[in-house]
């Protein structure tokens, strides 16, 4: 079975604005930066509409093949992951014009192949999965955006998705050819294993989410064609829910590659990468999963991972396949209203905005 490229590389960063605990704005408009093998692409959203236009001076061509993009709590300083020159970039963003510059000579990263990357809220730490050396790396941000190795962490396997807790004291690893998702407790950078990590996902894993209050932990199962849901524990400590996995027999998972949940924790989205559908569940106090009885919205081709808009009111689907995001409105009953298409001319990796 296929597997989609850039899932590998992305799952933290599509939650970025849940992770960095702001989902509000006062501008008329923000930014949107696309991470590609190609370069880093950038168009302005409309806060009011969702309607984006492109920054015509992008794709902005820094390290080689950029792998994720994201962006610090000032919203004015970037760090994108170059995969191949084994460096991370650290880049101003020019609010008014959209284009980026480096202000830094790059970081060498202390493994190889980073790839997904996270930061805390407070903009303190960087947490980057090396794909390369199967290991996960933590750096402390300086005054002036500089980037210091804080420690490092084996997962045994290239790591793909990461997900932040919005305290910032919780990491947890899809590493899918394991079928074991990792989880580490954050004190000052420093990355412990949290007891009885790494955890096993029989039915495979790809990538994972949790919702905002780090209660719960969801991962697709490809090969299952299920969702498997987890508790979160004391420490990281994860225990799975009692009736997971979760599935629709009305209208089965195809390839779930990856799952979101929404900013207000009721409702989760499933990126079906084998068709462009998403498809939604209920999720419940408890953590549990019911399917939405609304039919699955449609995406592109190819979908692979979410990321939500700074206001919380949009949520974006990156399209491996046609190359493209397609944005959602996200409405209060969780069904979503199809916006606009954003074409990036190149498979997206990772996707961060501006406030």
């Amino acid at each position: 079975m296929r597997l989609p490229i850039a899932r590998l590389r992305i799952a933290a960063t599509a939650l970025a604005c849940i992770a960095l605990g702001g989902c509000n704005s006062s501008t008329s408009s923000h930014l949107a930066y696309v991470a590609t093998s190609s370069g880093v692409f950038a168009f302005r959203i409309n806060d009011k509409t969702g309607a984006p236009t492109t920054i015509f001076s992008a794709p902005f061509v820094l390290g080689r093949s950029p792998s994720a993009i994201v962006i610090g709590p000032s919203g004015n300083l970037a760090y994108i992951s170059n995969e191949l020159d084994n460096t991370i970039s650290l880049v101003k963003i020019d609010t008014s014009s959209g284009a980026l510059s480096e202000v830094l000579p790059r970081t060498p990263v202390a493994g190889l192949s980073p790839s997904a990357m996270v930061m805390d809220p407070a903009g303190s730490f960087l947490y980057v999965a090396e794909q390369g050396t199967n290991d996960v790396a933590s750096y402390s941000v300086g005054s002036d955006g500089s980037l210091s190795l804080v420690s490092t962490a084996s997962v045994g396997a290239a790591p793909s998705g990461m997900a932040l807790s919005k305290s910032g004291d919780l990491l947890f690893v899809a590493v899918p050819s394991f079928l074991k998702i990792y989880a580490f407790t954050l004190s000052a950078g420093t990355l412990t294993p949290a007891m009885g990590s790494p955890f096993s996902v029989s039915d495979g894993v790809t990538s994972v989410a949790i919702d905002p209050t780090a209660s719960f932990l969801y991962a697709p199962n490809p090969t299952a064609n299920t969702i498997s849901g987890f508790s979160i524990l004391s420490g990281g400590v994860l225990s799975q829910l009692p009736t997971s996995p979760y599935g629709n027999t009305k209208s089965p998972l195809k390839t779930p590659v990856a799952n979101a949940v929404d900013p207000t924790g009721k409702f989760l989205y499933v990126a079906n990468f084998a068709s462009t559908s998403i498809s939604e569940f209920d999720v419940s106090g408890t953590g549990e999963l019911t399917p939405a009885t609304t039919a699955s919205a449609s995406a592109g081709t190819n979908p692979d991972f979410f990321a939500f808009d700074p206001n919380g009111k949009y949520m974006y689907v990156a399209n491996e396949g046609s190359k493209s995001f397609t944005e959602f409105l996200l409405n209060s009953d969780g069904t979503l209203t199809s916006k606009n298409t954003i074409q990036v001319g190149a498979v997206p990796r990772s996707i961060a905005f501006t406030k």
